[in-house]
């Protein structure tokens, strides 16, 4: 008790000092958390769901550039292990800018509303799976730019020789929030009248694993039945289709990563000069206290307190702090929907609060040691 009383005494000693510091640590801590979910949001984890890990893609294994026939479509539902099998077509496009490119999702209706995840109202997706011009919007997206069901939406395209006219049918919530769905079928009629080569082809097929198959072994099947095709087929989990992407803009991950820790280790060195600071003041406190009977090791965890009681106060406010400016403001509408989501995970923050502690240890045990070291006569006749 008396320890914690002369840790509250001198940690507020220097009021600003303390303040700064604090303030320091939050926003390394706030900068920690935020780059660290991030991270997790690049590898695309919040967009998988419960089925994802039933959900393959099988594309070409030359590149997503060489599409696959639809004949394909047939000999894979043949194969037998899967419930459901659907073109799966990407059409890059943007809606009024071209400096906002989006992608719409051309599929067969009948894979659209089949994961839980996603619920949209039946009565809209018994109507949009009945118009081969309609299309399924996200909830955030039809908010974003003030759409409403019924709206007749053009949809410019940036690959294809031509737009996509779409009549909104119903919207759907979910993980993903930044592509609506259209009828393959609409899509492969419009590459017909405009690339007649490219038509009856698709980009990649979407095979669930039924119940009780194993999805690594249905892809394992899949990729030999076709491995002396015309165009051999890759297949791989959802999750791995996502992670491929992510790939492609190189190690931002560990870009980031490197980012994190440069901050860190620079509060590191602020925290530490502030601790150094406060025991060359106390020199001459920290003799008389010796003399009073405190041993060394009570000296320097009387300023690890200290360290931690600063340091690690400002970050768990840094923590809360990101908790809450994340919760308040919607990352969907800041990034215009490029980052969905960013929902800081539990062990993120205990991974920040233990090096909010770490670094209040480690800035405060040296220079704590090294005063608590020095002789008694020493340290009075420095102050003298």
């Amino acid at each position: 008790m008396r320890l914690l009383r002369l840790v509250l005494k001198n940690a507020l000693r220097n009021r600003r000092r303390t303040v700064l510091t604090a303030l320091s640590v939050a926003v390394s801590l706030f900068l920690l958390v935020s780059l660290r979910t991030l991270t997790i949001e690049i590898r695309g984890g919040s967009l998988m769901t419960e089925q994802s890990t039933r959900r393959l893609i099988t594309r070409s294994g030359v590149s997503l550039a060489v599409p696959l026939p639809l004949a394909y479509k047939e000999r894979l539902r043949r194969l037998g292990g899967s419930d459901i099998v659907s073109e799966y077509q990407w059409f890059p496009c943007f809606y009024k800018e071209p400096r906002e490119p989006m992608i719409v999702i051309a599929t067969d209706p009948s894979f659209d509303g089949t994961d839980p995840e996603y619920p949209t109202n039946p009565e809209e997706l018994k109507a949009f799976r009945a118009d081969v011009s309609g299309a399924l919007v996200p909830l955030k997206m039809m908010q974003r730019f003030g759409w409403k069901v019924g709206d007749r939406v053009t949809f410019t395209g940036t690959i294809f020789p031509f737009n996509l006219d779409l009549i909104i049918r119903g919207t759907f919530t979910g993980p993903a929030q930044n592509a609506p769905a259209c009828h393959y079928r609409l899509i492969n009629e419009l590459l017909r009248r405009t690339l007649p080569n490219r038509a009856d082809k698709t980009m990649a097929f979407i095979v669930r694993a039924a119940p009780g198959t194993s999805p690594s072994a249905l892809a394992r099947q899949i990729d030999d039945t076709f491995r002396n095709a015309d165009v051999p087929t890759r297949t791989e989990s959802e999750k791995d289709f996502v992670l491929g992407f992510s790939s492609m803009l190189g190690n931002v991950a560990l870009f980031i990563s490197f980012i994190a820790i440069a901050v860190v280790f620079a509060i590191v060195l602020v925290a530490t000069n502030t601790m150094s600071m406060a025991v060359r003041e106390r020199t001459h406190e920290i003799a008389v206290l010796k003399t009073l009977g405190f041993r060394p090791a009570q000296v320097v965890a009387m300023f690890v307190g200290e360290s931690i009681l600063i340091s690690g106060g400002g970050g768990v406010a840094g923590v809360l702090g990101a908790r809450l400016f994340f919760d308040t403001f919607d990352i969907y509408k800041l990034t215009n929907g490029i980052v969905q989501h960013f929902d800081i995970q539990a062990p993120t923050v205990v991974l920040a609060v233990a090096v909010a502690l770490a670094m209040s240890i480690v800035s405060a045990v040296i220079p704590a040691w090294r005063g608590a070291a020095r002789p008694i006569a020493m340290g009075l006749r420095e102050v003298a």
